[in-house]
């Protein structure tokens, strides 16, 4: 047994070694991998790592002073005071608020002066700051119409920038021109003043709404896109809001707590890498490979993975690039077109179903600005977890039912404000103000997150930044419309046109969406215009190819039948003989193995 020993042990070990050499090659081979496509590139990188969630911590930070902008002079600024009048006398009454013509009368023709009482208000607003009441009265909205239209013009020219400079360069340099000027909106001593420092940050804001949503969409894959889509709405940044407004009680105070809290922020975003999605798309490899291995480090995802450009050469990009994608290439394709027509008249849609709100639910709370902006935010929390949590645990709740049902719920809601508006009951009765809140809520949160997780997966990355920007320019188009007709409709004789505009706009929508919408859940972000145009798989193998094949199958099939027929008796014979044949040489193995086996039994 000794001696028999040795040389197992050697051959374990010898075996051993093997296998071990087999780990180490099989090891390398793993790492050596090619990638096809950027999808690939994702996974192996973590798709929601420590670098995503950071992001979306940042942003839902960032919302505050952006939130606190822009509705900033719907809500809270226009928080009316009572009057303090002084008569030439030296009288002195108080005119309570909210003002009419005949409160207006006694301001303007038996006040020698007047001047804003802070203490019956909970909230010291601009309204009350620069007097924007009776003759003034139509200050607020034109302030909201020049907001609206910087807006309008930061999202076109921010989606054509971010997508031929970058998403995070022009996120980062518009986010510092923005501080400045939110900085300077606080020291604004007229109307005219907060106006020119509302229409820069308007404008800057435009730019920042576009690529910063971009850049945040590509760097997860389709199972977690949902969640930095949802760090866009803004009920957070509403408590906060609320909370800094309730601290403050005044205006100026405001927007210095409201930039403080951003300071932070700023230097948290300079950590923030280009999308290397879209590197890749635009052939700048070398870019592309030092962003993923920043990603991939150990300070970050810990992935334990360096890129190298090779292994991002067979993954599809756009070597030769128009000069100038624009607008134009949204609609360049019969595919772009349908898909851009729905997106645009969904993203109407959302504008006025949200405009309305504002204009019908707030005229009636103006007293409790700081209460109603923090019950907002409370409102608008359960949706975007409620959508994300139907898309994570149902596999069949796609984006075409996710755009149907909710369009089909606010829809629900808006139709029976009609109904009762219609009936006599004033718009400002609680139950049409709950039908409204719970319309728009949904309209705000499940359809908002839709037409953005659509417009991401719909459009290639070369213009996914154009196409962000179209659809938010819409959305301010939208807002100035809402701005100019809601109001009179809203005092005309017939109230309930307030509510029919946007539900006629939510049918349409609904209508065109059953047939034009496609379901887009699942599938891989698409990266070249030439698969925007014609499909992934169409791309690659072309209509006329397959048609081709298809014609060629269908001919040779045609041409076997006829052989069949011809000799398809001979084919039978000559397949019969070669059966025997085989049979004849098994047999014969048979009885020449079971002799052998004999022989041997025999000798032992």
């Amino acid at each position: 047994m000794s001696s028999l020993s040795g040389p197992v042990t050697k051959t374990r070990t010898h075996a051993s070694s093997i296998v071990s050499i087999g780990k180490i090659h099989k090891k390398k081979v793993k790492e050596l991998a090619t990638y096809t496509h950027f999808e690939e590139i994702l996974s192996r990188i973590n798709p929601f790592g420590p670098y995503q969630i950071f992001a979306c911590i940042f942003i839902l930070l960032a919302q505050i002073l952006w939130a606190g902008n822009t509705t900033f002079v719907n809500i809270l600024g226009l928080v009316e005071p009572d009057w303090n009048c002084t008569f030439a006398d030296g009288g002195h009454t108080i005119i309570k608020a909210p003002t009419n013509r005949e409160k207006c009368d006694i301001l303007n023709n038996q006040c020698a002066s007047y001047k804003a009482d802070k203490s019956s208000v909970d909230f010291y607003s601009i309204l009350a700051s620069f007097r924007m009441i009776c003759d003034d009265n139509f200050k607020p909205e034109t302030i909201q119409i020049i907001q609206a239209s910087a807006m309008f013009g930061g999202s076109v020219v921010g989606g054509h920038l971010g997508d031929h400079l970058g998403r995070s360069t022009c996120f980062f340099i518009s986010q510092l021109c923005l501080v400045i000027t939110s900085v300077m909106t606080m020291a604004a001593i007229s109307w005219q003043t907060y106006s020119i420092c509302q229409f820069l940050f308007g404008f800057f804001y435009g730019v920042i709404e576009v690529t910063a949503m971009t850049m945040l969409m590509e760097m997860t894959n389709n199972r977690y896109r949902l969640i930095p889509n949802a760090c866009f709405q803004w009920p957070l940044a509403y408590l906060s809001i609320s909370l800094i407004a309730f601290l403050t009680k005044d205006w100026q105070l405001f927007f210095v707590f409201l930039n403080l809290v951003m300071t932070p922020v700023i230097i948290g975003f300079m950590l923030f890498s280009e999308s290397p999605r879209w590197l890749v798309a635009t052939n700048q490899l070398d870019r592309a490979c030092d962003v993923l291995n920043d990603i991939a480090h150990e300070r970050w995802n810990n992935a334990r993975i360096k890129f190298t450009t090779r292994d991002l050469e067979l993954i599809p990009r756009e070597e030769k690039r128009p000069i100038f994608y624009n607008f134009y290439h949204l609609f360049s394709s019969r595919r772009l077109f349908k898909q851009s027509f729905i997106q645009i008249l969904s993203m109407f849609t959302y504008s006025i179903v949200s405009i309305t709100y504002m204009y019908s639910v707030f005229e009636t709370e103006e007293d409790n600005a700081i209460f109603f902006t923090c019950l907002d935010g409370l409102f608008r929390i359960p949706m975007p977890i409620l959508v994300i949590l139907l898309d994570y645990k149902f596999p069949k709740f796609g984006r075409k039912l996710q755009f149907v049902l909710s369009l089909a719920a606010t829809g629900l809601c808006y139709g029976a404000v009609v109904g009762m508006v219609a009936a006599g009951i004033s718009y400002k009765h609680i139950a049409v103000k709950v039908c409204v809140i719970v319309g728009t809520m949904i309209n705000d949160s499940a359809f908002w997150m839709n037409i953005i997780q659509i417009t991401t997966q719909r459009y290639p990355t070369v213009i996914r930044c154009i196409a962000f920007g179209c659809l938010h320019s819409v959305k301010h188009v939208g807002t100035i419309v809402g701005v100019i007709i809601m109001q009179p409709l809203l005092s005309s004789k017939f109230p309930a046109s307030t509510f029919i505009v946007p539900e006629a706009l939510i049918i349409v929508t609904l209508f065109f969406g059953i047939f034009l919408q496609p379901e887009s859940k699942g599938k891989a972000l698409m990266d070249r215009m030439v698969e925007g145009n014609f499909g992934r798989f169409e791309n690659e193998i072309p209509k006329a190819l397959i048609r081709l094949a298809a014609g060629h199958r269908v001919a040779q099939v045609q041409v076997m039948r006829d052989l069949f027929e011809q000799h398809g008796e001979e084919w039978e014979r000559k397949r019969q003989e070669l059966a025997a044949a085989n049979r004849s040489r098994a047999n014969t193995r048979s009885r020449s193995r079971a002799n052998t086996q004999t022989t041997q039994v025999t000798q032992f």
